[in-house]
């Protein structure tokens, strides 16, 4: 698709018509010159095809940075290590039903991590919007106005009525703010620590004598504890991300 999209470039149909034309100015055959045309046109769609690198995913690029020394970023770095700590258990354990549960498990315990990533980022971008309103004053201005509304005269009421609405448009974004804040912060702690009590578990497992002590259930245990953390973890990004639209 990127090889066809390039064969439609405007520059290079521009290349491709004055190739064909300087081939054909020094008296070469026309079906000759249009070849020489076509010859360029494919071979410029394909080095750009080749090379041009593709644009990055908007997620991505949106994706805001987690302020260094903030909570969000200790409970982020407690996650990291936690899964630094799985993957260490992972490459300790010998062979057998264990070994082979918590190697399936790393990749989501990598993905979780992703996704408190997402939230530590979105976290201070959150803190970062919340001091741009003065809560304090934006409360303030609104006792004001209603006091003013009470005994305002006709000629004013309208743009009083629309100074309040402005005024308790600013506090509805600041509660919104703030409800995402807490379920942000709630969420980074819940799930660093849901990590943490996950190592915990398997190390205590993998310090069993033997796998013959460990029976399907308790090794199934892990996957359902690690499943419980990611779900909380993507159900609150969804759901911060819906409120903050």
């Amino acid at each position: 698709m990127r090889f066809v999209r390039e064969l439609a470039e405007p520059w290079g149909l521009l290349l491709a018509a004055t190739s064909a034309g300087a081939a054909w100015a020094v008296q070469l055959p026309v079906v000759t010159a249009l070849g020489v045309g076509v010859t360029v046109l494919a071979a410029r769609a394909g080095v750009a095809a080749a090379t041009r690198k593709p644009a990055p995913d908007p997620e991505e690029r949106a994706l805001p940075d987690v302020e260094p020394g903030s909570p969000e970023a200790g409970w982020l770095r407690r996650a990291e290590a936690a899964a630094e700590g799985f993957s260490s258990i992972s490459d300790s354990l010998e062979a057998g039903p264990l070994a082979d549960r918590v190697a399936d498990m790393a990749p989501v315990v990598r993905e979780t991590v992703d996704t408190l990533r997402r939230l530590a980022g979105r976290a201070t971008a959150t803190g970062k919007a919340l001091t741009r309103v003065d809560a304090g004053a934006v409360s303030a201005e609104k006792a004001r106005l209603r006091k003013e509304l009470k005994t305002a005269d006709d000629d004013i009421r309208g743009d009083l009525t629309q100074s309040l609405e402005a005024v308790q448009a600013q506090q509805d974004v600041h509660a919104r703010l703030t409800s995402a804040q807490r379920k942000l912060m709630a969420q980074l702690r819940s799930g660093a620590l849901g990590l943490d009590g996950l190592v915990a578990r398997a190390a205590e497992l993998s310090a069993a004598t033997g796998d013959a002590l460990l029976d399907t259930t308790t090794i199934g245990e892990l996957g359902e504890q690690l499943e419980g953390i990611r779900r909380g973890v993507v159900e609150t990004e969804e759901a911060t991300r819906r409120s903050l639209g």
